[in-house]
């Protein structure tokens, strides 16, 4: 062979050999990044898989659209929807207040066809003298009932610097309404007020039919080591507390329980609430952000716990990332009960206004 074309054919060889490599590379590289995708038990950034969920306003009439009415809780009574209104007098302006319901097959004719007419109507609330006779009275926070029964939270700023309470009531009706609904005063317990911070109280309840379960705001754990959901009795004579995993932001309300103990509760963050940020979130890194979570300071999302024997715990499903307002606009969102099985319904105070909004998931 001529000793001048062996070294060429030699170099050509190598060449293929290098090219085939590379190529070989690249599509391996190519079909790990899909697979990845396909797996989110295995990796932090989900952000593709996540669905960002905007909301239909259904619109309330009159003045109780109103950002005055701040509104702090939402709950089902039968085939009504209840709206808690943060301080039931404040329209009436006396000693008579309002909670205010509407009826299932009403919002289900609205949800069908928006040109619906959405009918509210006003319950008559005796708080029993509470809202006088409680040191610094800051409001109702949230409600949930259980047959006949109603039990509310309360707000104040009697203690160093707050003081938190639950108190039970009746709800009369008749065969088409409901008629009134009444506070009894002698059933009023005192919660363990779980950090020193200023307005700060039990904003979520939920029940399993058979318990009250209360829950703190605030059970991120540079502002709570050692959350607890307080359990109380139907007649909130016996309580028991249950460790609560550390989550960050504000918990705001929540759905009733499954069968299977699991509930939904509402996770917010207000930037102008500096105390509760972090530079970190264990949720935002376990699942990743939606488009608009990562372009903006808030937090709007839904997410899900369920009860053990022991405690209870976030599950592995992923939060419901609201989609959010532009330019750092924050909604308040201090009411939630689920419709059906196709979704929630949610409700503000009064930043930036007086919203009640379906989010469909199904």
């Amino acid at each position: 062979m001529n000793k001048t074309i062996f070294p060429k054919l030699l170099t050509a060889c190598i060449l293929i050999l290098f090219l085939n490599a590379c190529s070989h590379n690249r599509s391996s590289n190519i079909l790990s990044t899909k697979t990845l995708t396909t797996i989110p038990s295995t990796v932090t950034d989900v952000s593709t898989l996540l669905v960002e969920y905007d909301l239909m306003e259904i619109p309330l009439p009159g003045e109780l659209d109103s950002a005055n009415m701040e509104y702090s809780g939402l709950s089902w009574y039968g085939k009504y929807l209840i709206l808690l209104p943060q301080f039931p007098n404040r329209i009436s302006h006396d000693d008579e207040g309002f909670l205010y319901a509407i009826n299932k097959d009403n919002l289900m004719a609205f949800l069908d066809n928006p040109t619906t007419e959405v009918l509210v109507d006003p319950i008559p609330f005796d708080d029993a003298g509470l809202s006088k006779q409680l040191v610094g009275f800051e409001g109702f926070e949230a409600i949930v009932f259980i047959e006949d029964s109603v039990y509310l939270t309360i707000e104040t700023r009697g203690g160093n610097p707050m003081k938190a309470f639950i108190v039970k009531g009746v709800v009369a009706s008749d065969e088409n309404s409901i008629t009134a609904i009444r506070l009894d005063p002698s059933s009023l317990v005192e919660l363990t007020v779980q950090n020193n911070n200023s307005n700060a109280s039990y904003e979520a309840l939920t029940s399993d039919g058979k318990f009250i379960y209360a829950f703190f705001e605030r059970n991120g754990e540079a502002q709570n080591n050692h959350p607890i959901a307080i359990r109380l009795d139907s007649d909130l004579k016996n309580w028991k507390e249950i460790p609560l995993d550390f989550i960050n932001y504000r918990l705001t309300d929540a759905t009733l329980m499954d069968e299977d103990g699991s509930f939904w509760m509402i996770n917010y963050f207000f930037p102008g609430d500096t105390h509760l940020a972090v530079s970190e979130d264990p949720i935002s890194i376990k699942f990743g952000l939606t488009e608009s979570h990562r372009e903006n300071d808030p937090v709007e999302r839904l997410v899900k716990f369920n009860i053990t024997q022991e405690d209870i715990v976030l599950t592995d499903d992923p939060p419901l990332y609201l989609q959010l307002l532009e330019n750092d606009e924050a909604r308040n969102w201090e009411g939630l009960a689920a419709w059906d099985q196709t979704g929630f319904l949610l409700i503000t105070d009064k930043f930036p206004d007086s919203i009640l909004g379906y989010l469909k998931i199904k």
